[in-house]
């Protein structure tokens, strides 16, 4: 019998109402207390934003959805109130078993957004949830537990995306995850744009954004896309972000404008990571504190024994890039000889995650190991290895070797781990070959990395980058031409990696997806082939 993640096999119950009051006791526990709910009567829909589900464990997931009446007004339509809504899981589709109902408050001071964190569920199951708020019912979502940790799973499908400018295309990528059903979705950043550049199909709602308002505004055009609203109901989700849902290239507390103070910076990345918070299906273990401005993302999501997804934050901790130029504080393109590249203290992840993470690698018991991280990880020379100096990119892990270094000697330390590192930032795809040393390329292949295309982002120079391959005999595809996502499907013996693209993104109608590229990894054999 074939052992699937939420596979239908698995035993159908219903929760007795004594053990569905205690689990919606034990869930209402986890709100925030606050002052008698209002009451509220819509003119409008308030679920205009859809509904999500995300970070699901062996027991339960966090449901999500934001009250939105007036989705592009600074405050979504609401009134400074707090909310109560009521939500709603059940075993069907059409809601004839519903296993679990409780209510959450939603505040004003957090975008009244719903963030439903649900336990007691049993492990590897498929539910689907709704909300119910003024006499009005959201949209179905669909939301799933993760299998009993260590126990056997014989197979799961994941779908991985990355930078979604809204203006530059329509999300034909988002509307083919949909289709391909996953057991899970993973973000690796850039999911909105604070910036205008590239060639328009449509307009965002604000020219750039800097208070909680305009952020909240960004996301709210987002979400109201139906092609992002149909994936976000489909499957959990696992978030990370990367530059641009704050500001382009930013380091920690350094933006890139270097005529930018630090307390200015701190300011807006304060606002745009309480609106990530806010617009997202992650847990209140996430919230931003406000008094420091962190917010944790990074964590560990378990799947039986088949698989360990670590999601990690490359830009809230990192050093501040090197070699920065007079004006420019964020990623340039710099000679390797750049001092700054080798300081052992240099950090891309900060010294607590590097911790973390490779404590994880060293710990874990799954048969694939996933590290989920925004950008490109493998190292890619600017030079045709006849002439000039070898160059780097600042912004990727380029521009923190010692600290890449570090992960790949935690990586090869751990047999058996079965490494693939997923990332996005760049537009383009890559497969590549992660060396123990990347100065001997006949060394040890320790793990794969897959680079996703963009969802929409576009990004010109296939030719003047392809150029430089041949100095680069590590990575095995490359292409930036074509806007896609990534879909993984996982066994036991193999990983099965598809390169999605999804047709013309400038044309609502340009939506023709296929696979550009498809690789296989054999469990135990490091590197991928091409099918």
């Amino acid at each position: 019998m074939v052992r699937t993640f939420a596979s239908a096999w698995t035993r159908r119950f219903v929760l007795t109402s004594a053990a569905s009051g205690a689990a919606a006791a034990l869930t209402a526990g986890c709100t925030m207390p606050v002052t008698e709910a209002a009451a509220p009567v819509f003119r409008n829909d308030p679920f205009s934003l859809g509904v999500a589900s995300g970070e699901p464990t062996s027991d339960g997931f966090v449901l999500w959805t934001r009250l939105a009446p007036n989705p592009l007004d600074p405050d979504g339509g609401m009134a400074p109130e707090a909310v109560d809504v009521a939500w709603e899981l059940s075993e069907d589709e059409a809601f004839t078993t519903i296993v679990r109902s409780g209510v959450e408050r939603a505040l004003p001071d957090w975008g009244h957004s719903v963030h439903a964190e649900i336990y007691g569920l049993p492990a590897g199951r498929e539910y689907f949830f709704r909300f119910h708020v003024g006499g009005v019912t959201s949209p179905v979502g669909r939301a799933l537990t993760a299998p009993a940790y260590g126990s056997g799973v014989d197979a799961m499908k994941i779908a991985w995306c990355s930078c979604a400018h809204y203006e530059q295309g329509f999300f034909h990528a988002y509307r083919n995850m949909a289709e391909e059903r996953p057991d899970l979705i993973v973000h690796t950043g850039d999911y909105v744009y604070e910036s205008s550049w590239g060639p328009q199909v449509r307009r965002h709602v604000v020219p750039e954004p800097y208070t909680l308002a305009d952020y909240r505004m960004v996301h709210a055009l987002y979400r109201l896309d139906p092609d992002l609203q149909a994936a976000a109901a489909i499957a959990p989700w696992l978030v990370t972000w990367d530059d641009h849902e704050v500001d382009n290239d930013y380091a920690g507390d350094i933006g890139e404008q270097a005529f930018v103070s630090v307390e200015d910076f701190r300011a807006r990345r304060l606002a745009a990571y309480q609106a990530y918070w806010e617009n997202m299906p992650l847990r209140r273990r996430s919230m931003l504190e406000r008094a420091s401005g962190r917010m944790r993302i990074y964590w560990q999501t378990v799947f039986g024994d088949l698989a360990e997804v670590n999601m990690t934050d490359g830009r809230q901790f990192r050093t501040p890039m090197a070699c920065p130029t007079e004006t420019d504080r964020g990623g340039n393109i710099v000679p390797a000889s750049c001092d700054e590249l080798v300081d052992p203290n240099r950090t891309y992840l900060g010294n607590g995650q590097e911790r973390w993470l490779a404590g994880g690698v060293a710990s874990s018991g799954a048969i694939w190991n996933f590290i989920v991280q925004p950008t490109l990880f493998s190292p890619f020379n600017f030079s045709n290895g006849q002439t000039g100096e070898d160059m780097v990119w600042t912004d990727g892990w380029d521009g923190y070797p010692l600290a890449r270094q570090r992960l790949i000697d935690a990586l090869a330390r751990k047999q058996n781990a079965n490494p693939i590192i997923l990332g996005g930032d760049t537009h383009c795809y890559w497969v590549t070959d992660v060396k123990q040393d990347y100065n001997d390329m006949n060394s040890a292949t320790v793990a794969t990395e897959f680079v996703t295309t963009a969802v929409t982002s576009h990004r010109g120079g296939y030719e003047s980058t392809a150029a430089f391959l041949p100095n680069n005999p590590h990575i095995k595809h490359f292409d930036t031409r074509e806007q896609g996502y990534g879909l993984i499907r996982l066994s036991r013996e193999r990983a099965e990696v598809d390169l999605r693209v999804v047709g013309d993104v400038s044309r609502r109608d340009g939506y023709a997806p296929r696979n550009q590229k498809q690789y296989v990894i054999e469990a135990g054999q490091p590197g991928a082939v091409e099918v």
